[in-house]
C-alpha cells in the first residue's frame, strides 16, 4: 500500500488560511465591481427614462407639426383629382381627361401673381390714335377714353453712341508762385483715351456679369461705337486694381476686425499651373486672394491680427485647425457626408441611424440659435449636446462606413457646437460657399488667369465689387467714387 507525501496539520492550516484570504479579496473585488455596475445601471436607467421622455415629447411635437402642415396644405392646395369611391377600369378618353387634370408646372390657379410691377415713374407719355378706321377707311374722331400700356426699354443703339469730349485746358501762370498752373479735369483718367464711365462699364461687365474680354469689346463697338482692343481692356482692369488696392486692404482689415468670419478655398489655375483661390467673408465684406499654396500659412497670414475670441466658420480642412481663433465647423458638410454614406449601395443600417441622429441634433441646434441669445441657456444646451457628441465619438460601431463618419465627428469635436456660445454664429459655412460661387463660375468660363498680375487684378476687383453687392450699395456711382478718389490720391 502506497501513501501520499506526509503533511503536517500546521502546513495544512496555513495553506487553508492563504486560500481563504485570497477568496475574501476576490469576493471584495467582485462586490466593489458589482456596486459600480449597479450605480452605472442606475445612471443608464435614468438616462434611458429621460431619453424616452424626450422621444415622446419629440414625437408629440412631430405629430403636431404634421397636423399643422396638413392643415396649411389643405388651406392652400386643392386636390388635383377627386377621389373615386370605387375602383373601375378607365377608358382611353377618361385616362386622357385625368392626365389633363394633373398639376401643371409653373404658377397655379389661385396663387398670387408674380408679374412685373409697374415702374414708379413715367419719363414720357406718348398718345397713340388712328385717323382712319383700319377696316373701312372712314375718318375717325378723337376720344377721351384710353387704353394704357406701360413699357420699360433701353435707348436705341443709335441714340447711345459714345460722347466724345475734348477738354481745352488753359495754360495759366501764377504770379505769386511764379510758375505755370493747369486746372484738373474732373472724372479724367490719366494717360487714357477712355472715360470713367467706360471703365466702370468694363469692370461691371467683367466681374459682375462675367463677360469675356471679347464680349465686352463687341458690346462697346456695336452699342456705343467705341473701338477698343482686348489688350487695352485688360490693361484698364490692371490699372483699376492698382487704384483700388487701398480699398482692398481696408476690406481685409474689416474682416480681421469682425467677430464672426467665414473662410473657404477652391482650385484656380494661373498660367496653366494649379493654384488656390481663398475666400474670406462677413455678411458685408468679401475678400479674395489667389495663392500658389493651400497650406495653413495662407489663412494664418490673411487673418493675422484677428482677436482670439473671434469665431471662424469653416469646413473640416486641416489648414484652418490651428488658427488662434474659435472655430465653428460646417454642419452642411458633415450631413452631406453622412447622407452620402447612408445612401450608398450596400450601406449599413448603422450609418443610416447615425445620419438620422445627426439630423436630429442639427435641427435642435438650429431651433436654439434662432432664439434670443441667453448665455446661461446656451451654456446648458452646449453641455447637453457635448455629451451627445461624446456618446457618438465613444460608441463602439461595427461597420466601416459608420466609423468613417464617427472619425470625422471626432476630428471636429466641440467645434460643431461653438455657435451655441457666441451670438450671430451660423451652423453652416453657406455664406462662404455662396461667396466663392461667382469666382467658380468665372473659372468655368475663363479657366483661370493667364498671369500672376491677372490673378491679383481679378482678386482685387472682385473683392471690391462683391463687397458693394453685399452692402447693397448703388453699384455704378459708388464704384466711380472709389476710382476717382483713388486716382486723385495718386
Amino acid at each position: 500500500m502506497q501513501l501520499g507525501p506526509w503533511q503536517s496539520r500546521d502546513e495544512e492550516k496555513r495553506a487553508l488560511r492563504i486560500e481563504l484570504a485570497t477568496l475574501r479579496r476576490a469576493l471584495q473585488i467582485k462586490q466593489e465591481s458589482n456596486k459600480k455596475l449597479r450605480e452605472k445601471l442606475k445612471e443608464l436607467e435614468q438616462e434611458n427614462k429621460e431619453d424616452k421622455k424626450r422621444i415622446r415629447e419629440l414625437e408629440d411635437k412631430c405629430k403636431e407639426l404634421e397636423r399643422q402642415r396638413d392643415r396649411y396644405r389643405n388651406m392652400i392646395f386643392k386636390a388635383n383629382v377627386k377621389p373615386q369611391k370605387e375602383v373601375k377600369e378607365e377608358s382611353d378618353e377618361e385616362i386622357r381627361i385625368s392626365a389633363s387634370m394633373k398639376r401643371k408646372r409653373g404658377g397655379q390657379m389661385g396663387h398670387a401673381g408674380r408679374g412685373r410691377k409697374l415702374p414708379g415713374h413715367i419719363d414720357e407719355v406718348r398718345r397713340v390714335y388712328l385717323e382712319r378706321c383700319p377696316d373701312c377707311g372712314t375718318p375717325l374722331g378723337r376720344s377721351k377714353g384710353i387704353d394704357e400700356h406701360t413699357i420699360e426699354d433701353i435707348p436705341p443703339p443709335e441714340a447711345t453712341k459714345a460722347q466724345v469730349i475734348r477738354y481745352e485746358i488753359e495754360l495759366q501762370y501764377c504770379k505769386k508762385c511764379k510758375r505755370p498752373v493747369k486746372a484738373k479735369v474732373p472724372e479724367l483718367i490719366p494717360k487714357c483715351r477712355l472715360g470713367i464711365n467706360t471703365l466702370s462699364y468694363v469692370l461691371i461687365n467683367k466681374y459682375m456679369a462675367r463677360s469675356t474680354w471679347d464680349t465686352i469689346a463687341f458690346s462697346l463697338s456695336h452699342f456705343y461705337g467705341i473701338e477698343v482692343s482686348k489688350g487695352a481692356l485688360v490693361e484698364m482692369a490692371h490699372r483699376a486694381a492698382r487704384w483700388l488696392e487701398r480699398k482692398y486692404e481696408q476690406i481685409l482689415g474689416e474682416i480681421r476686425a469682425s467677430p464672426v468670419k467665414h473662410a473657404d478655398e477652391t482650385g484656380w489655375r494661373v498660367e496653366g499651373i494649379n493654384s488656390w483661390l481663398w475666400g474670406f467673408f462677413t455678411k458685408e465684406h468679401a475678400y479674395y486672394a489667389i495663392k500658389e499654396s493651400r497650406g495653413k500659412g495662407v489663412p494664418a497670414k490673411i487673418l493675422d491680427g484677428s482677436h482670439p475670441d473671434d469665431v471662424l466658420v469653416r469646413d473640416d480642412y486641416g489648414g484652418y485647425r490651428k488658427l488662434p481663433l474659435k472655430h465653428q465647423s460646417c454642419w452642411a458638410h458633415l450631413l452631406s457626408d453622412s447622407s452620402e454614406a447612408a445612401n450608398q449601395p450596400g450601406a449599413s443600417a448603422e450609418v443610416g441611424r447615425l445620419h438620422r441622429k445627426l439630423k436630429q441634433i442639427y435641427a435642435s441646434l438650429g431651433e436654439i440659435i434662432a432664439q434670443v441669445f441667453e448665455p446661461a441657456e446656451r451654456q446648458a444646451a452646449y453641455d447637453h449636446f457635448a455629451k451627445e457628441l461624446q456618446y457618438i465619438i465613444k460608441a463602439n460601431y461595427h461597420h466601416q462606413d459608420t466609423k468613417k463618419i464617427q472619425t470625422r465627428i471626432a476630428n471636429q469635436g466641440d467645434n460643431l457646437l461653438t455657435a451655441l456660445l457666441y451670438e450671430n454664429v451660423p451652423l453652416t459655412n453657406n455664406l462662404a460657399e455662396r461667396g466663392l460661387r461667382p469666382m467658380v463660375v468665372t473659372r468655368k468660363i475663363s479657366g483661370g488667369s493667364r498671369s500672376q498680375e491677372g490673378a491679383k487684378t481679378h482678386a482685387v476687383n472682385m473683392s471690391i465689387l462683391q463687397t458693394l453687392r453685399l452692402q447693397q450699395q448703388p453699384l455704378i456711382p459708388t464704384l466711380k467714387n472709389y476710382l476717382l478718389y483713388s486716382i486723385s490720391q495718386n
